[in-house]
């Protein structure tokens, strides 16, 4: 089957194989216990979602979901009710309820700003700089909407709302829904993007754990998150009484209980400080968040590789990140241990080949998808390149090493050379210092008569021929080392003339 077919169909597929595997003993999809995943990868814009019930959120979790599976932009997304409620953990039949579901998210938008929230106001509005709420609570007459499920409302400021969902319709026991095209997009982007597991969310019970869960993800590579305010995590679901309750309440009532089911139920440990943001000021009006990913997540991504040192290869030799893990989980009815090691083996054979790879882990993973593999023919042809590059390797190195032989036997050579002539002058000087001082007088007239070299060399000193005698000529360098070499040269002669 085509790769991209299979990304396409197998994860939605695998999650009815689930539900239809379960139905018979109408097991809910948080109670199931499964070795592969359901969920998908959501953009990071989408912790920015404030003011959504529980049943909204696993109604836009859901509904998102079979979005991601469609590599495509689609007009609509249709699925089985039954399915589509499972999926999001419903498990009552009361229209009324769910049609109140489908009515909040309709009624919700995402705020889409150009920096992180850090705040909201009044009105529920995100705020990238927590002063501005200062300013806007003077404004406000302290009432709230009693409405756990309204989402950002739209003020007159400019800014940009996005729809949630579109159009929902029931017909017939199945749901057909629309997503706007920005949305879509975000869904459907693989980079900017976190994990989100369905049979995790699904657990939550509590809406405050359900909320900050959603909106620490992004944060759990980082071990912690940016000092935000207290407001922001007061209305992650929405407008109620926490909103206004003083801090010790708010953390008895809502924020323990969350982050205490956060820690038992979900794969990350949470913890939190608070502080004031003003200089001496006793109130706490800013929350900072821990996180440390729990060690049996990343035993469960050992635990489904079959093999120990096949872990240790995409942890350590190739640095998977929890995210590459997950996918990895999400897609195991394809991609099995043999597929793996098979992906491993091509990438580790391209580098062995010497190509340009940026980053190992995202080449693994592209050669996962695409079900890559070396081939007997590359094979051979690698050994054939390979048998040539060694070939063509030794006879330069053969070729190297005789132009080092001759480079040095000609070296040796010269250095031969240049001893016997520094032999030589010694001999000369040594002789024409031990000589008669009439030997020595007809050497210099000799060197004086026939050595044009000789004569410039003793104008280049400032002297004329006629002051120069056996007594001095030594005592100037340049003229001393000319006479030598005519010396030596004498008594070569003289050499030659007796072995004759």
């Amino acid at each position: 089957m085509n790769s991209s077919l299979e990304r396409r169909v197998t994860p939605l597929q695998y999650a009815l194989d689930l539900f239809i595997e379960n139905a018979p003993a109408r097991m809910a999809i948080d109670a199931v216990e499964s070795s592969q995943d359901i969920g998908y990868q959501k953009n990071r814009v989408f912790a920015r979602i404030i003011g959504l019930g529980l049943s909204a959120r696993r109604f836009v979790d859901a509904a998102y979901f079979i979005v991601a599976q469609e590599p495509e932009i689609a007009d609509t997304y249709e699925v089985s009710l039954s399915l589509f409620k499972w999926l999001m953990r419903y498990e009552s039949h009361n229209k009324k309820h769910f049609s109140s579901v489908i009515r909040s998210v309709k009624s919700s938008m995402l705020e889409v700003t150009s920096g992180p929230v850090v705040a909201v106001d009044a009105k529920g509005r995100l705020l990238e700089d927590a002063s501005e709420a200062a300013e806007e609570d003077d404004d406000d007459d302290g009432a709230f909407e009693d409405d756990d499920n309204l989402g950002a409302l739209v003020s007159d400021e400019e800014g940009d709302w996005l729809e949630l969902i579109g159009r929902v319709s029931v017909r017939n026991g199945r749901i057909r829904f629309r997503v706007p095209i920005e949305l879509q997009r975000l869904i459907k982007d693989p980079e900017n993007s976190y994990w989100t597991s369905l049979l995790v969310t699904s657990k939550f019970k509590l809406i405050y754990a359900r909320a900050i869960y959603d909106h620490i993800q992004p944060e759990v590579p980082h071990g912690r998150t940016d000092w935000i305010s207290l407001d922001l995590v007061r209305s992650l679901p929405g407008k109620s009484w926490a909103n206004s309750a003083e801090f010790k309440y708010f953390k008895r009532d809502y924020l323990e209980p969350a982050i205490r089911q956060i820690n038992d139920l979900s794969d990350i440990e949470v913890s939190y400080e608070t502080r004031a943001s003003t200089p001496g000021s006793r109130k706490k009006d800013q929350i900072r968040f821990k996180l440390k990913r729990k060690e049996e997540a990343g035993a469960a991504d050992a635990d489904m590789l079959a093999s120990a040192p096949l872990y240790l290869s995409l942890y350590k030799e190739f640095g998977l990140t929890d995210k590459q893990f997950a996918e990895i989980r999400a897609n195991r009815h394809i991609w099995s241990d043999a597929r793996i090691e098979q992906a491993i083996d091509y990438v580790r054979w391209r580098i062995a080949k010497g190509d340009h790879i940026r980053r190992a882990s995202a080449y693994l993973m592209n050669a996962l998808a695409e079900n890559y593999r070396v081939s007997d023919a590359d094979r051979q042809v690698s050994l054939l390149q390979s048998q040539q590059v060694q070939a063509a390797s030794a006879k330069q190195a053969a070729q190297i090493e005789r132009q080092n032989a001759v480079a040095a036997s000609m070296a040796a050579a010269e250095a031969a050379a240049e001893q016997r002539r520094d032999d030589e002058m010694r001999t000369a000087r040594e002789y024409f210092e031990a000589a008669e001082k009439k030997t020595r007088e007809e050497l210099v007239r000799k060197f004086i008569a026939s050595s044009t070299i000789g004569v410039r060399a003793i104008q280049r000193q400032g002297l004329t021929t006629a002051e120069v005698n056996e007594s001095n000529i030594l005592q100037r360098a340049s003229i001393a080392t000319t006479f030598a070499s005519f010396v030596a040269a004498e008594l070569r002669k003289a050499a030659r003339g007796r072995s004759k």
